[in-house]
């Protein structure tokens, strides 16, 4: 599956909310002039401003560490791309694109407020049996209407949306009102940098040897059908032995082949000894 959803920020999202508003309530606040009316005919129409710029320095390094964390806890990105505020109101949209440079996962912070006065809004994505329609052609006669092509995923205040970015997506538009308080507001950026990392007893340089043996192996391994990015956690004992192998987040349809040769992998290696266990966190990417 490559669209998750969480809502364990709310804390963080009504923080952020409650600068947003206090702005955008002052008539002489300077960050109400960072706005930028993002138009490009058939493609974008928001406002939007860079997130360092629009929020105080501390509030901004704190969702910054906040979303970071998640990314490597549960993608194994080790960074993300700076994140921008945008704000949907009467006719904005984005229309269906992809992004396929700027890092293996996308993701969309929402501090839209739960009252409503707009209609639209939704993330759009299509869905993924739609991407691969010739695998499994519908049957003879069968209609497709738009909630079977695609997703439609409202901004839930304080909701997380991540998701593959080279899924086509983009927003609905918005009408029902003209007020920046009452619009569809997001942050949005993406999970960059998915390189292994350690933390515990063990040093990088330490498990360097043991990734040498997997590059090894995975050079033997049969074509995988589709791309993407997939992430391990490999809990490692003291003595250097592998206690646990956990799958974090995938974007390869069928990852079967790959985790099956992790396990075995894993199983049997051995890791120099340390005075504490040690975490592995392995992000591959295929294709």
């Amino acid at each position: 599956m490559s669209i998750h959803l969480t809502d364990s920020f709310k804390p963080l999202a009504k923080t952020l909310r409650k600068h947003f508003d206090s702005v955008q309530t002052d008539a002489h606040h300077p960050a109400r002039f960072q706005w930028d009316w993002w138009h490009l005919p058939g493609r974008y129409t928001h406002l939007r401003t860079p997130a360092e710029l629009y929020f105080e320095p501390g509030l901004h390094d704190h969702l910054v560490t906040t979303i970071t964390q998640h990314a490597r806890q549960e993608y194994g990105c080790s960074a993300i791309s700076p994140i921008w505020l945008s704000n949907y109101v009467e006719g904005c949209e984005q229309r269906l694109h992809a992004d396929r440079p700027h890092g293996p996962w996308a993701f969309v912070f929402s501090l839209t407020a739960d009252f409503r006065k707009f209609q639209g809004g939704e993330t759009i994505l299509m869905r993924e049996e739609i991407l691969r329609f010739w695998e499994n052609p519908a049957e003879e006669g069968q209609a497709f209407e738009e909630n079977e092509i695609l997703v439609k995923i409202p901004s839930s205040f304080g909701r997380l949306l991540v998701f593959d970015p080279r899924i086509p997506h983009g927003v609905s538009r918005v009408s029902g009102t003209v007020n920046p308080l009452e619009g569809r507001l997001v942050l949005h950026g993406w999970f960059t940098t998915p390189q292994p990392f350690v933390d515990g007893a063990l040093s990088p340089r330490k498990v360097e040897t043991v990734l040498q043996g997997l590059d090894r192996e995975m050079e033997t391994l049969s074509a995988i059908a589709s791309s993407g990015t997939v992430a391990y956690r490999i809990s490692i004992q003291p003595d250097g032995s592998v206690s646990k192998i956990k799958k974090l987040r995938s974007s390869i349809q069928d990852s079967k082949p790959l985790d099956r040769l992790i396990n075995a992998y894993f199983k049997t290696a051995k890791f120099p000894k340390a005075a504490k266990p040690s975490e592995l966190t392995l992000p591959l990417t295929i294709g």
